[in-house]
């Protein structure tokens, strides 16, 4: 409900959307239900489809490989060592960070 109220005050699509159907004659309260189904929906997409992780199996040995530290890795990105670690064994993600770290290690 929430949700909804909050876009139909803020959301240019929402307000399109409740504008068309104010012109055809729904209340409010019928809006707001549909709205709510609605964003039910979107949200059941968003959680049930499936998204491709990029693999980061690859950036350990990489690094090992050019014999670059943790500490140089991270100095480069101005992240902690420990984000990088992390990184590297799967426990946080960035994809962002995974992907520029890979070019940068490739080109190292």
């Amino acid at each position: 409900y929430r949700i909804a109220l909050v876009r139909m005050s803020s959301d240019a699509r929402t307000r399109a959307y409740t504008a068309r159907q104010t012109t055809a004659g729904r209340t409010k309260k019928e809006i707001v239900r549909l709205l709510k189904r609605a964003i039910a929906r979107e949200i059941f997409r968003c959680l049930t489809t499936t998204v491709a992780v990029p693999g980061i199996a690859d950036l350990r040995p990489l690094r090992q490989a050019r014999n670059i530290t943790l500490t140089a890795v991270a100095q480069h990105f101005g992240v902690w060592p420990t984000t990088i670690s992390r990184l590297e064994r799967g426990l946080s993600r960035d994809d962002d960070l995974a992907h520029a770290y890979r070019d940068w290690i490739q080109t190292a």
